[in-house]
């Protein structure tokens, strides 16, 4: 054997080890949550609320749905499904068309809208369906119960119109139901929040799809990196959530498919900068992931992605100056633009720095090192209490997102992988690694004044950006489509079945207190 054929084999040898171990971990993994839900209802709810949810289904339904989402460990049941699945997709794509799509609405897709995009329409009028059939049925989590009353309070001088927590959120939605809801249709402010939340679940999906058909490299990439979204349990938010956590996750998706555009060389980075700066301004949680976007920034500008000024000779000077200004200007606009509207409404830098000063109750933005001084200070930075609900957090947002991150950095690591074909991929993982890394930061640093638990709503939109760039991870460590194929198969289930529990306590029931 020749040292090249040689060198060959020992790689083929590590990837096939590698893909191996990591399938063996997402398996180990997903039974370790099937096996912790099971056991939910034994276990202390303050110490496991994430878990809870489970408890609401019948037993017999429970473990019957476990059980078939277990099953999918199994190589030949998960091949047969996936094949099965495969060859109706086959089948039924060629037969529907834009021509021919069946629905009572298809009457408002265009004629000349492509396939793609007839079944983008297809799948976000679906949805629009599932989220309204299952939306949340009660206001008890964060401050949904307020803004339901501080919107619409009777006393003009009392009535919550311009707020600096969510500065854009709020304004909206308090317009909409000031001047159309309420005069037009007699809705209270609770029905405007959920109809804001179905319709932007709606768009989410419209743009996650096409965003991963972009990130994915092949069909089975592509159905796996939109499963891992579709079924984390943060996806909450959009079935009628109440609260300023919905319009900013759609933002978020949108900011994080322009700054891919952006790394490709298709677009300027003025519009993820610009895209960060909205969102930024519907809830400023958001201004920790600007690091992120920073870095982006900078690899257009070291790519020679950033166009100079509109002239015959475009010089060095004009294009540094040209990023510059898409750097900075943006986000000086839009917060100009936020400060005017607060100014303009009476409710400016005076109450940023008083009244509706950032950090909730007691002003106080980060979880207490030391010791607890205020009633809105849950636990200490490196108690037990505090790392258990973190971990409850995030497990209840996205059970596969930080787990699967971990395993597939390790299995990188063990076995010595190169899983980026290209130098733009390996830069779009480091602004996703920075972007996720942030805000998990904020995540365990910033103190939620109910809790975890009541505040979970505040931390789900990480979730977006932190299981995305799992997937990304996954699919390019797992390059074996049968491999790919079943350990996403697992995932999907067991994630669906954590999240669709979690959604069908929010239907019909109040939470436990």
């Amino acid at each position: 054997m020749t040292p090249q054929l040689k060198t060959l084999s020992q790689q083929q040898v590590k990837t096939a080890n590698s893909q191996n171990w990591l399938l063996s971990g997402i398996r180990l993994w997903g039974l370790v949550t099937l096996t912790l839900h099971l056991a939910a209802s034994r276990l202390p709810e303050e110490t496991s609320w994430s878990l809870w949810p489970y408890t609401f289904l019948p037993p017999w339904l429970g473990w019957t749905l476990a059980l078939l989402a277990g099953t999918l460990i199994i190589p030949a049941v998960s091949q047969t499904i996936l094949t099965g699945l495969h060859q109706l997709w086959k089948r039924y794509t060629l037969r529907i068309t834009p021509s021919n799509l069946w629905l009572p609405a298809s009457r408002f897709v265009p004629k000349n809208i492509g396939v793609r995009q007839a079944w983008f329409t297809l799948a976000a009028l679906l949805s629009g369906l599932l989220f309204w059939l299952a939306r949340l049925r009660h206001l008890s989590w964060g401050d949904s119960y307020l803004l339901s009353i501080a919107l619409s309070y009777p006393d003009l001088e009392l009535r919550v119109i311009y707020n600096w927590q969510a500065p854009f959120t709020v304004f909206l939605h308090q317009r909409l139901w000031q001047f159309i809801a309420d005069p037009l249709l007699g809705w209270p402010v609770e029905y405007v929040y959920a109809s804001v939340s179905i319709l932007c679940g709606m768009i989410f999906v419209v743009v996650l799809l096409a965003f991963m058909t972009r990130l994915g490299r092949t069909p089975v990439e592509t159905a796996i990196l939109t499963g891992l979204i579709l079924t984390a349990g943060s996806m909450q938010l959009f079935f009628g959530y109440v609260e300023n956590y919905t319009v900013v996750s759609l933002a978020l998706l949108i900011t994080l498919f322009l700054a891919w555009q952006a790394i490709q060389g298709e677009i300027q980075p003025i519009w993820p900068v610009l895209g960060l700066s909205i969102t930024n301004a519907l809830h400023p949680s958001t201004v920790f992931l600007w690091p992120g976007m920073w870095f982006l920034s900078r690899l257009c500008r070291q790519r020679g992605y950033v166009s100079g000024f509109k002239s015959k000779i475009q010089n060095p000077k004009s294009k540094i100056v040209s990023w510059a200004l898409q750097t900075t200007l943006p986000p000086l606009l839009i917060g100009g633009s936020v400060l005017l509207l607060m100014e303009s409404g009476g409710h400016g830098l005076s109450a940023l720095v008083g009244v509706d000063r950032p950090g909730g109750g007691d002003g106080i933005w980060f979880v207490p090192i030391f010791e607890t001084t205020t009633q809105w200070q849950q636990y200490t930075m490196f108690s037990a209490a505090h790392l258990l609900d973190w971990g409850n957090v995030h497990y209840l947002i996205s059970p596969f997102g930080i787990p699967l991150i971990v395993m597939t950095l390790v299995a990188v690591r063990r076995f010595g992988l190169t899983i980026f074909d290209t130098q733009v991929d390996k830069d779009y993982a480091y602004f996703l690694g920075l972007t996720a890394g942030m805000y998990l930061l904020l995540t365990w640093l910033w103190n939620p004044d109910y809790g975890g638990r009541k505040d979970w709503d505040l931390f789900a939109p990480s979730a977006f950006v932190y299981t995305v760039l799992a997937g990304y991870l996954l699919v390019r460590a797992l390059p074996d489509r049968q491999k790919l194929g079943q350990g996403g198969a697992f995932i999907m289930a067991v994630s669906l079945l954590h999240t669709a529990a979690w959604i069908f306590t929010n239907m019909h029931n109040l939470p436990r207190e």
